[in-house]
């Protein structure tokens, strides 16, 4: 059964202060992971059983991002489990990398260019995740206004996606923390990715996993 959480304002953290942090600790809602988010941000969460669970971080109006909405996010997936996306088609991932594969050739394709080719990391506690940034155009619906450009090439207008990644498997399945910016906006929340991503850990073996020992 899937489940969509209606948006709330992180804010209790700082309502007695006099001035609001940059982040407060936030625990997912099935307790599977935490991590420091921007201050202030909304929270929308998604789920599809033990299989799937995203968790968008939405920030203030900033002309310089698509549809002028910054994001960053937290999805599970567990292996070769599908998951059916708004548009009814299904995406499935026997693995970490297969997930990379098949994002780098189906979302952003022939066109794209690796800021930062996929490499290998460490997180917070040892974990040995995979790092990669991607540069590529996509078009946009007639209209569009906040977040485009002009194509070089071209001269049409895209939505030019600078989006930064990084995977971190586990057993049952893997975790994906993502920034889906813009090249003219990526540096303007880029620390607070850099945060999310820093401070990332995750408490079980995803939703309804068994607990994890630290750097385990």
């Amino acid at each position: 059964m899937r489940r969509a959480l209606t948006a709330f304002v992180l804010a209790a953290a700082a309502l007695a202060a006099c001035s609001p942090p940059k982040y407060v600790s936030y625990t997912s809602i099935r307790r599977d992971w935490r991590c420091h988010v921007p201050w202030g941000w909304n929270v929308v969460t998604d789920e599809e059983g033990d299989h799937y669970l995203a968790t968008d971080f939405l920030g203030a109006f900033d002309p310089d991002f698509f549809l002028g909405l910054p994001s960053l996010s937290v999805r599970w997936y567990s292996y070769s489990v599908p998951h059916r996306l708004r548009d009814g088609s299904l995406e499935l991932y026997a693995s970490a990398d297969d997930f990379i594969r098949q994002t780098l050739s189906s979302v952003y394709g022939p066109s794209a260019t690796m800021v930062q080719p996929v490499h290998d990391v460490t997180l917070s506690g040892g974990r040995a995740a995979k790092h990669f940034v991607v540069l590529a155009p996509a078009p946009v619906p007639g209209g569009s206004r906040w977040g485009t450009s002009r194509d070089a090439a071209t001269g049409a207008l895209v939505n030019l996606r600078q989006h930064a990644y990084v995977v971190l498997a586990l057993s049952r399945g893997f975790y994906v923390l993502t920034y889906p910016a813009t090249r003219d906006g990526y540096k303007t929340y880029e620390r607070r990715f850099n945060e999310l991503v820093n401070t990332f850990t995750p408490l079980s073996d995803g939703p309804s996993g068994q607990p994890l020992a630290a750097g385990r």
